[in-house]
């Protein structure tokens, strides 16, 4: 028959060094959540005050500040506006400088108009005689560069001569540049001939 032992052990008893890790494990863990909560809470009350301090700011603008600002954003969008019609605008230079060359002798401009929308521009002036209005309309009628011409008044001067209107609406090759616009439309021997001696 086997041999029970009858008499209770002794139950075993864990290192103390073991114990006293687990405690300072639990304790460091406490703290770290308890830093954790602390510095969200303190982050939430800093941009709390830093949203304040900006309303604060804003609350005293003066009425100064707010004039100026305010001229400010309207001499902007002026400066945009007028930018804006820059890019837009024709160099009317060309124009002129195409009429210097098409123009008869016998002829004198009065009073001239543009229209930018239409490329049209409107002239008043003064001929010598109908044969010198009439070589003058064929030139233009002639030219690659005007579209159309229409003449809407013509009659006898007070002071002699003829009196006229008409309106020219030019191709936009016109304004493209210079160099281009003249190689597309040379003088002809014809119109050189009206040009230069109206007789």
């Amino acid at each position: 028959m086997d041999n029970i032992d009858l008499i209770p052990k002794k139950p075993k008893e864990e290192p103390f060094w073991q114990e006293l890790l687990f405690y300072i494990s639990f304790l460091f863990l406490a703290i770290s959540l308890i830093f954790c909560i602390g510095l969200s809470v303190l982050a939430k009350r800093s941009s709390l005050e830093l949203e304040g301090v900006n309303n604060e700011l804003a609350k005293e603008k003066t009425s100064d500040q707010i004039k100026t600002e305010t001229e400010v954003l309207i001499y902007k969008k002026k400066i945009s506006a007028f930018s804006i019609l820059l890019k837009q605008r024709k160099p009317l230079s060309r124009i002129f400088d195409f009429l210097e060359k098409k123009i008869h002798p016998g002829i004198v401009f009065t009073k001239m108009a543009f229209v930018a929308d239409e490329d049209k521009l409107q002239i008043s002036g003064m001929a010598d005689d109908f044969q010198a209005l009439g070589q003058q309309v064929f030139i233009f009628r002639k030219n690659s560069l005007i579209k159309l011409i229409d003449l809407r008044q013509v009659g006898i001067g007070k002071t002699g001569g003829i009196e006229f209107s008409f309106a020219i609406v030019f191709d936009k090759k016109i304004f493209e540049e210079k160099e281009e616009a003249s190689a597309e439309t040379p003088v002809s021997e014809s119109e050189e001939g009206l040009i230069e001696s109206p007789s």
